[in-house]
């Protein structure tokens, strides 16, 4: 019988929500997904064997199911710091550059990992990029990737910035004779897109509007980016974009933006402690590094205590 697994995210939080399922699909996991305020107490009384919470409101009804006194409990797993009795979990997955990590080691089963679980696998990868390519008819690779984040409490990424990443773009593509695969996020800057394909026009090129995405699917158009690229071009706001392109073991050059924040450091001098990550500089290099798999680290940790027997690790 599969595996029964309940993933609770925060609402309106699709990214957290399919780190979640990223972690449930390498469990090999039947996967029942709710939002937080629908957490109700039919969903927290049905019978899972495991479930997942991401987001610090899926933390409470999370809470509520691992302390439930009546019928069977299943592993209940946090894909969040929590600070406020973390020993009513069994596991909690944290970001290595977050601090606040820091603080629950000693109390409860930790699990730290550079990146963040990524949720596109490899099928999906091949998948999309078998789609995209069949639009891309006129751009040959070599392909290079880029993603583009936006503005945050943390980032400066205003019209200046996106006119100075597409010129820079546009130079080092005609320097080295590449394609760019480019998608906007819904962070991005209004009119991003626009600018970009100003300097980097179709059919040479390929920009991704994820704000009109018109008939593609940002997911998918994200996905096939991530397979097809050979390297990427990644803002440096965005630690979910990131930890997508690392898991491909794909070389990353990072782009700068005005202002920062020492987490965001943190994740920066870890990614290039790795290998991972190269600031950029308008040069083209390919290398190689192992794939940072969050998710993979995440669902191994989580076997031993849904008391499997020894093999089932070839669902990892």
């Amino acid at each position: 019988m599969p595996m029964r697994c309940l993933v609770i995210s925060s609402p309106g939080k699709k990214g957290h929500m399919r780190q979640a399922q990223a972690v449930a699909a390498r469990l090999g996991a039947v996967t029942t997904t709710v939002e937080a305020p629908r957490a109700r107490r039919d969903v927290a009384q049905a019978d899972y064997d495991v479930v997942i919470a991401a987001g610090r409101q899926a933390i409470a009804p999370a809470r509520r199911i691992a302390k439930r006194r009546t019928g069977p409990r299943p592993v209940v797993a946090v894909l969040q710091p929590v600070i406020w009795h973390p020993a009513d979990f069994d596991l909690i997955w944290a970001p290595s550059h977050d601090r606040a990590a820091r603080r629950l080691a000693a109390r409860t089963p930790l699990v730290e990992t550079l990146t963040a679980p990524s949720a596109v696998t490899a099928a999906d990868m091949a998948e999309a990029a078998a789609e995209l390519g069949a639009v891309l008819t006129s751009a040959a690779p070599p392909y290079v990737g880029v993603l583009v984040g936006g503005p945050s409490r943390a980032h400066r990424f205003a019209r200046a910035e996106v006119e100075e990443l597409a010129t820079r773009l546009g130079a080092f593509a005609t320097a080295h004779d590449v394609r760019i695969l480019l998608t906007t996020s819904q962070r991005s800057p209004a009119g991003a897109a626009a600018l970009f394909r100003e300097v980097l026009p179709a059919p040479g090129h390929f920009v991704f509007d994820a704000a009109d995405p018109g008939q593609l699917s940002p997911s998918r158009v994200f996905a096939a980016i991530l397979g097809l690229a050979e390297v990427f071009v990644v803002t440096e706001d965005s630690v979910a974009m990131m930890s997508e392109a690392a898991a491909t073991g794909k070389p990353i050059y990072g782009w700068h933006l005005p202002g920062g924040k020492a987490k965001f450091d943190r994740f920066h001098r870890g990614l290039e402690a790795h290998g991972a990550l190269r600031w950029f500089d308008g040069g083209y290099e390919r290398w190689n590094y192992p794939p940072l798999d969050a998710a993979g680290a995440i669902a191994e940790a989580l076997l031993p205590r849904l008391d499997l027997a020894e093999g089932s690790n070839d669902r990892i």
